[in-house]
């Protein structure tokens, strides 16, 4: 094989490896804008929820939840405890579980009329 070959196929490596590497960056910064993006608008959406709202309207403002339970969640309980004896004190029965990313978790607690008396977020 001779040098010029040699030093052709090298640079040809080269640039597919440049390639590949601009290609997972441009997709990682993509996914990272539109999960970012998509993140903030549920954030806002959170914001507007308010004790007294029913159930339906808070899903319909957040979307369905990832899970639902008789017992409060946020992801840990250390750091967390007076969201943890909020909701204990709430008179919430129910609650409403989003989790956003790796370590976002949002709750929305409800009572018996399936009303919202706790809104808490957290994280992991």
């Amino acid at each position: 094989m001779s040098r010029d070959t040699k030093s052709g196929k090298i640079f040809t490596v080269k640039m597919l490896a440049l390639f590949a590497v601009i290609l997972f960056g441009m997709t990682f910064a993509t996914d990272w804008f539109i999960t970012s993006t998509e993140n903030q608008d549920f954030k806002d959406r959170y914001e507007e929820i308010e004790p007294g709202m029913p159930e339906s309207m808070v899903v319909s403002l957040l979307g369905t939840p990832n899970n639902r339970s008789s017992e409060f969640y946020l992801g840990q309980k250390k750091e967390f405890e007076e969201a943890y004896r909020r909701a204990g004190e709430s008179g919430a029965t129910n609650y409403l579980i989003w989790e956003l990313g790796t370590d976002e978790v949002y709750t929305v607690g409800f009572n018996e009329e399936g009303k919202v008396v706790i809104v808490e977020a957290g994280g992991r």
